[in-house]
Parts: C-alpha cells; sequence; structure tokens
C-alpha cells in the first residue's frame, strides 16, 4: 500500500483548538471585568467603621431627647430658583450664632450636602446651596460644631449637642417642618 502523503495544517491553524481556548478565556475576561466593577463602584452604604457607629447610637439618642426636652422645632424652606435656604427655629434653645443643616441623600453619599447657616434674625438662619437638591433627602439641623469655630480641640458644650432630623421630597415639596424624634421609641 503505498502512504499518500496529504498536506496536514497545523493545529494553530485549525477552527476547533481556538474555539475551545476561546470558551474558557471569555469567562477569565468576564470576571476580571466583573471584579473591576465592583471596585470601582463599591457600595456607599456599607461603612467600615460600624461598631464605632453602633457604640455611638447612645449619644445620638442624647440628643434627639435633648432636643424634645427643649422643645426645638425648625421650618426649613428651600428656594431652588435663588439656591438659598431659610431655617426658622422656635424653642427655648432657639439661640445659636450659627447652625448647619445637612442635606443626606438615602442612597448616594456623593450627593450629601452640609450647609451652614447664618443667623439673619432672632430664631431665623439663612444659608446658600451649592448644588440644586432633587428628589428625596433626609434632614439634620444641629448647631455648628464649636471645635470648628473656634480652632481648638475641646469637646462642645454639652447644651449645644441637640438635632432634629426629618425628610423631604423635593419634587413635591419645598419647606418642611422638622420636629425632635420621639428617642425612646
Amino acid at each position: 500500500m503505498p502512504l499518500s502523503h496529504s498536506s496536514t495544517v497545523p493545529w494553530y491553524r485549525q477552527f476547533w483548538p481556538w474555539f475551545l481556548i476561546a470558551l474558557p478565556a471569555t469567562a477569565v475576561v468576564a470576571g476580571l471585568t466583573t471584579v473591576y466593577i465592583a471596585f470601582n463602584n463599591a457600595d456607599t452604604l456599607v461603612r467600615d467603621n460600624y461598631y464605632k457607629e453602633g457604640l455611638a447610637i447612645n449619644a445620638q439618642l442624647d440628643q434627639d431627647r435633648l432636643a424634645e426636652e427643649l422643645g426645638l422645632s425648625a421650618k426649613v424652606v428651600i428656594d431652588d430658583l435663588s439656591g438659598e435656604v431659610i431655617v426658622e427655629l422656635f424653642g427655648a434653645a432657639a439661640r445659636h450664632d450659627d447652625l448647619q443643616l445637612l442635606l443626606i441623600h438615602p442612597v448616594d453619599q456623593s450627593r450629601d450636602m452640609a450647609i451652614d447657616l447664618t443667623l439673619v434674625a432672632a430664631g431665623r438662619y439663612r444659608g446658600d446651596l451649592g448644588a440644586k437638591p432633587q428628589h428625596r433627602y433626609y434632614l439634620r439641623l444641629q448647631p455648628a460644631d464649636l471645635r470648628r469655630q473656634q480652632g481648638g480641640d475641646q469637646a462642645p458644650a454639652e447644651s449645644s449637642q441637640w438635632r432634629l432630623n426629618g425628610e423631604i421630597d423635593l419634587d413635591r415639596f419645598r419647606q418642611v417642618l422638622l420636629e425632635p424624634a420621639s428617642a425612646d421609641s
């Protein structure tokens, strides 16, 4: 029997080896892409220092209790046309030179805003928005940090550690009444 001399094509020029290599290679590329996306779009809802925040919950409840004891409430008006925030503070301890209003976005921490409010009349404060907020926000009104004002390391006076919390949907409303949350519930 004579041997026929057939031309054999090298393996790297055939379809099936490349097809079999492409399947796991595609899975590796998809896995690396998923890891890249996960690291660049980390969820800001999970906090690294959750234990310390858990320990501080009693101090936060004390701030709510103090606001309730002082009979504090505040009317917050947000004017998106002028970029102005007006706060009227009512209650026994409504005598602060500066307040801070925090607009906390429920999902995206990068949309959070801190607005410094200055006293313009008795119990009336004014501040400027840096950007136009949209949709829903949690609000927190508190005295401005005394350590920042004084430039020192001493703790703020105990009587000034209150806060008022609330929520606003800026698609529907431009003003809200903040009242002390019941610290016992």
